[in-house]
């Protein structure tokens, strides 16, 4: 995506001082409550999780055949209970997609307070030097005028003669360097003022990273949770109706059936659906590497952390946005882009994205801003992620290979258009993919 060129880590002290690179006060307090308010939403929320269910068994469908009231009533009761499994998948996804959100939030304070704090850093070392500098200087300044006789004026004028021309030049070119003596000082006096502005600066940026580190982990856990417990919920759904829906045949049908009917009418339903899930990501598979890359594959091959192999997860792309402190185009402020964004000049949706290295798969799911997700562990604190995806090919707990189709490029989330947003972290802190692929020979 095309967004504002982000600005250089050796800011000067009045740009920062602008207010530009940092990240407002509201979004660190969000960020540290953040851990806080997930539990009490919950708590004033009441949310102990979906109630226990009394199925209706097979016992339960052969004693109302024998009633029309009672076939009725349990007819009535089936339909609710389908209904019910219904609406909590619906609130265990919308839960999730919030949850989603928080940590996605939360993900993005830690990550900005990280560069600020780094950004801060920097630019008070470079202020100190440049004092240090400006003192040298006037130090160097000073000894020069102590060689031109600066220290005994009386003397040079009592014994200057005649040659007043001579003694009004050294006494201009002394007035000159005193002048400029004086300027350095004050330079020098102003430059160690900023650095001890910045330092002081950079110390709270650095103590409200504990809170943010803590906030996003709370969140993150959060956002797992809940999204397990959808995925749960849509397979008690899915796994449940269908013998709800045997149930109510069996309860509707005029001829009636026996329990053994019964049980192979699931049967038949659930391998049914099994078959065409199977088929489906086959048929997914398939058309990964069928059609994905220009280079049928992971793209070029190097040795990377824990001497695993690491490509590029786009092969063939370019970098179309780089990482690093910008200006977001569509929330309009200040924070790290916390990764690359890859694309194709010849069109991007629908185009292959492949795991960079070999891991296993810990987030694939809605994920806030990143949209549809996929975050792999790649063992030693490495983790890689890559967001905006149209559709995901693997799912949470999978292992992978270096290379291995994972999703197909889409723009969900916060995205202007479709490309693949890639991120590298190291124990959960962002660092520029460039630093791991790039020096490494993996071209973008």
């Amino acid at each position: 995506m095309t967004t504002t060129t982000p600005p250089s880590p050796a800011r000067s002290a009045r740009a920062l001082r602008s207010g530009r690179s940092r990240m407002p006060l509201g979004r660190f307090l969000a960020g540290l409550m953040l851990a806080a308010s997930i539990v009490a939403v919950d708590v004033l929320r009441g949310e102990t999780g979906a109630q226990a269910i009394d199925y209706p068994s097979w016992e339960d469908v052969l004693a109302a055949r024998g009633n029309e009231a009672a076939k009725s009533a349990e007819v009535t009761r089936i339909q609710g209970i389908i209904a019910q499994l219904q609406d909590e998948v619906v609130a265990a996804q919308a839960l999730a997609i919030q949850r989603a959100d928080e940590a996605s939030a939360a993900q993005d304070a830690y990550d900005t307070g990280v560069f600020r704090a780094g950004e801060l850093s920097t630019q008070a070392e470079e202020a100190r030097a440049t004092a240090e500098a400006s003192n040298r200087q006037a130090g160097l300044l000073i000894s020069q005028l102590v060689r031109t006789g600066g220290g005994d004026m009386t003397v040079n004028l009592l014994v200057s003669g005649d040659e007043s021309s001579d003694m009004l030049y050294q006494l201009g070119a002394m007035s000159q360097l005193s002048q400029k003596t004086i300027r350095l000082h004050e330079v020098a006096e102003q430059d160690r003022n900023t650095a001890d502005a910045l330092t002081a600066q950079a110390e709270v940026a650095a103590s409200e990273l504990d809170g943010l580190r803590i906030a996003a982990e709370a969140a993150s856990v959060a956002a797992q949770e809940a999204q397990a417990a959808s995925e749960a919920a849509l397979a008690e759904q899915q796994s449940q109706q269908i013998v709800l829906e045997e149930q109510l045949k069996a309860l509707t049908d005029a001829t009636a059936k026996t329990e053994a009917e019964y049980q192979a009418g699931v049967e038949e339903r659930r391998r049914q659906e099994e078959a065409a899930r199977a088929a489906a990501a086959a048929a997914a598979a398939a058309a990964a590497v069928a059609g994905g890359s220009p280079s049928g594959g992971g793209g070029s091959h190097v040795v990377g952390p824990g001497g695993q192999g690491w490509s590029n997860p786009f092969p063939g792309s370019r970098v179309s946005d780089e990482w690093g402190q910008r200006f977001h185009p569509i929330e309009h402020v200040w924070r790290l882009h916390a990764g690359i964004d890859l694309v194709y000049s010849g069109g991007t949706c629908g185009r292959t994205v492949y795991a960079a290295s070999a891991g296993t798969v810990t987030q694939a799911s809605y994920n806030g801003g990143l949209g549809n997700s996929v975050t792999i562990s790649h063992g030693n604190g490495w983790t890689t992620v890559y967001g905006h995806n149209s559709s995901l090919i693997v799912g949470r707990g999978a292992s992978v290979s270096e290379g291995q189709p994972i999703a197909y490029a889409g723009t969900t989330g916060a995205s202007t258009g479709c490309h693949v947003h890639f991120e590298t972290r190291i124990n959960g802190t962002s660092q520029n993919p460039r630093g791991l692929l790039g020096p490494l020979g993996v071209s973008f």
